[in-house]
C-alpha cells in the first residue's frame, strides 16, 4: 500500500522553475478513457453590459497561465506511464481569439462546439465576442479543469483583469501548491481512514440511458434554463422543513424525470453518477488550485410503483448521507490508484469489454458561485452560463448551480444523435418534479393540453437563457464563415 502515496519524480527546468514533465494522476488516466463517452471539456460564457478592454484581457488569459503554469502543458499518452509535458509558448495554440459578431453568426457556434484535445497546449481557450455587448466563452479540457476547476479559472481570470486595471505591469503570484490529486488527498486524510471506507462501497447498478436515434456526435445543443428565484426560495424551505439538501431534492427530480423518460422495468436497481468534489479534504492553499479533482458517488435507485415524492426523496437521501458518512469518495480513490499501478492499460481492456453497457445519467451540481468571486471590476456581468461536458447517448447528464438567486440548469446533447422532443420532454418533467410554484416549461416535447395540465393556474416564468444550436447548412454560393481571429 505504501506505493500508492508515492508520487513521480519531477524534472525541473532550470531557466524557467517548471517541471518539464508533472506525472499524472490517476483522475487524468481515468479521464482519458471517457472520450468516447463524452466530448471532453467545459464551457464558461460570461455576459457582460459594455465592452472589456480585449487587450487588457489578453493578456490577463496570458497571465493565467503564469500563476497557473501547468495549464500550458500538454498530455502525453506513453501507455504505461502517461505525463503531463511543457509545452514552450512559441508552440503554443492561440489561446485568445476575438471577433466581431453576434452570438448568432456561426463563428459563434463554431468556437463552442469545436473539439478541444488534451494532447494539444494550453488547456484553456478563450474567444471574446463583441456586439453591442460583449460574449466571453472560456472553453476548457475536463481532464485538466473539472466543473470547481473552471469556476476557480474564471475567478483568477476575472481577478488578474481586476489588478491590470490598477497597475498594467502586474505579475500574478505563480502557484505553490503545484498541481494536487487523489495522492494528496489520501496523504492529507490518512490511508488508513481510506481503507475503512472500502467495505461501504456498494456494487453499482446496471445501466441505462436515452436512445440513441442517430449517428453523429459532432454537432452539440446546448442550454441552460433558469428558474425563478421564487421556485429556489421555495425549495429551500421545502428541504429544511424535511432535513435534507436542495441536492437532495433535485437528485430526485432528476431520478423521476428519469423514469419517466426512460422507461426502465420496475424494481431494477440503476446506476447514476453524482461527482463530489474532493477539495474539502485538502488546505485551503491546495484546494484552490485551478485543476481536476472530483470523485464520483454511484447511487442506486429503483422505479417503483406509485411513489410520492417524498418517498424516492427518503431513499435518496439516506442512500447520499450514508455515502458522505462512509467517505466513500476516499475509497474510490483507494481503488483508483490501484487499478491505476499496472498501467492505464488495465482500465482501458476493461472499457474494451464493456464498451457503451457503461452508460449511466449523471447530475452534477456545482453550488452557489459567488458573483464577486468573477467580478471583472467592470463592465457589469449580466450572466454567467457554465455549460458541462457533451454526453453522447445513451449517456444523459445535466448540470446545476445557483447564481445571483437563480437555479440554472444547463442541458447538452448531440443533435443528430438524440430526439430533441426528447430532451425537451425531460427538461420539462424535471421542471415539473422540482417541488414549488409551478413553472411554464420550455415548450418542446409536450402538446398544448399537456401542457397545460402541469402549469395550472399559478405560475411563474422559467427561463430559457440559452440555446445554442447548429447552425442551418449553408445555401449553395454562400460565402464561407471567416475564421476566428487572434488579436
Amino acid at each position: 500500500m505504501r506505493s500508492i502515496l508515492n508520487g513521480s519524480a519531477q524534472m525541473e527546468d532550470a531557466d524557467t522553475g517548471h517541471p518539464k514533465r508533472l506525472p499524472s494522476t490517476s483522475i487524468d488516466r481515468f479521464m482519458s478513457l471517457g472520450h468516447d463517452f463524452m466530448d471532453g471539456q467545459a464551457r464558461i460564457l460570461v455576459y457582460f453590459d459594455g465592452h472589456v478592454d480585449e487587450a487588457r484581457l489578453e493578456e490577463a488569459v496570458r497571465l493565467t497561465l503564469v500563476a497557473s503554469p501547468w495549464i500550458a502543458y500538454r498530455y502525453v499518452d506513453d501507455g504505461l506511464r502517461p505525463y503531463w509535458q511543457r509545452v514552450d509558448e512559441k508552440d503554443w495554440w492561440p489561446i485568445f481569439h476575438m471577433v466581431v459578431c453576434l452570438p448568432s453568426d456561426p463563428r459563434f457556434y463554431k468556437f463552442i462546439n469545436e473539439p478541444m484535445l488534451p494532447e494539444n497546449a494550453p488547456q484553456v481557450k478563450v474567444g471574446l465576442f463583441r456586439w453591442e455587448n460583449d460574449v466571453l466563452c472560456i472553453r476548457s479540457n475536463h481532464m485538466a479543469l473539472d466543473g470547481g476547476g473552471a469556476v476557480r479559472y474564471l475567478s483568477l481570470l476575472a481577478s488578474i483583469y481586476r489588478q491590470l486595471g490598477k497597475d498594467p505591469h502586474h505579475i500574478p503570484e505563480r502557484s505553490a501548491a503545484g498541481r494536487p490529486g487523489p495522492l494528496q488527498v489520501l496523504k492529507e486524510v490518512g490511508l488508513l481512514n481510506a481503507i475503512k471506507a472500502l467495505p461501504h462501497i456498494d456494487l453499482p447498478g446496471r445501466s441505462w440511458g436515452v436512445p440513441r436515434t442517430g449517428g453523429n456526435d459532432d454537432q452539440g445543443t446546448f442550454t441552460v434554463t433558469q428558474l425563478s428565484p421564487e421556485r429556489l426560495s421555495f425549495v429551500r424551505e421545502y428541504a429544511k422543513e424535511r432535513n435534507v439538501t436542495i441536492n437532495d431534492v433535485l437528485l430526485t427530480s432528476f431520478c423521476r424525470a428519469l423514469f419517466e423518460i426512460c422507461d426502465p422495468p420496475l424494481g431494477e436497481r440503476l446506476m447514476i453518477e453524482v461527482p463530489v468534489n474532493l477539495r474539502k479534504h485538502l488546505p485551503r492553499f491546495q484546494a484552490d488550485v485551478v485543476s481536476d479533482l472530483s470523485a464520483i458517488y454511484l447511487l442506486n435507485i429503483e422505479r417503483l410503483h406509485n411513489e410520492t415524492f417524498d418517498q424516492t426523496m427518503d431513499r435518496v437521501h439516506r442512500q447520499v448521507e450514508d455515502k458522505k458518512k462512509n467517505k466513500i469518495e476516499l475509497a474510490e480513490m483507494v481503488l483508483l490508484e490501484l487499478f491505476m499501478l499496472p498501467g492505464p492499460w488495465l482500465l482501458r481492456t476493461i472499457k474494451g469489454v464493456v464498451g457503451s453497457k457503461t452508460a449511466h445519467p449523471v447530475i452534477s451540481n456545482l453550488g452557489v458561485v459567488d458573483p464577486k468571486e468573477v467580478d471583472f471590476g467592470g463592465p457589469e456581468i449580466k450572466d454567467v452560463h457554465f455549460i458541462g461536458p457533451l454526453l453522447y447517448p445513451p449517456n444523459i447528464g445535466m448540470g446545476i448551480y445557483t447564481f445571483r438567486g437563480r437555479l440554472n440548469v444547463s442541458l447538452n446533447y448531440p443533435r443528430s444523435a438524440v430526439d430533441d422532443l426528447t430532451k425537451g420532454r425531460f427538461l420539462d418533467l424535471f421542471l415539473m418534479e422540482v417541488p414549488g410554484p409551478a413553472e411554464t416549461p420550455s415548450s418542446g416535447g409536450r402538446s398544448s393540453e399537456e401542457q397545460h395540465d402541469i402549469t395550472g393556474e399559478q405560475t411563474v416564468s422559467s427561463v430559457k437563457a440559452v440555446c445554442i444550436c447548429p447552425p442551418p447548412p449553408p445555401t449553395p454560393g454562400a460565402t464561407p464563415v471567416p475564421p476566428l481571429r487572434s488579436p
